[in-house]
């Protein structure tokens, strides 16, 4: 009796083996297959980020450009300014003349 139960013992464990070797392969074939996706998502990443470096312009030199134009427009601004108290300058004068010339 006990070599009928040991041949059926033997046969469940050579089952089980298998079954778990089977298992462990599906697993290693799953975290392979994981990664690879995991590595192309990240290459596709890289690519992008490496491309956006690439074209776009630096932040060191947008502020450079960005204080150039600030203090063309506030030279633009004064000047403006200037102008416009020249004018009034002027158009008082010319006033003035007009009044003195009614009188």
């Amino acid at each position: 009796m006990w070599l009928v139960m040991g041949d059926d013992l033997k046969w469940i464990i050579g089952i089980s083996a298998s079954m778990i070797v089977s298992f462990i392969i599906a697993l290693i074939a799953a975290f392979r297959s994981l990664s690879e996706k995991i590595n192309a998502g990240d290459t596709q990443l890289h690519e992008r980020v490496n491309r956006v470096k690439d074209d776009y312009v630096r932040r060191i030199d947008l502020d450079g450009h960005v204080n150039q134009l600030r203090e063309g427009m506030k030279e633009l601004k004064d000047e403006t300014r200037d102008s416009a108290k020249e004018t009034n300058k002027r158009l008082d004068q010319v006033l003035a003349v007009l009044v003195q010339d009614k009188k």
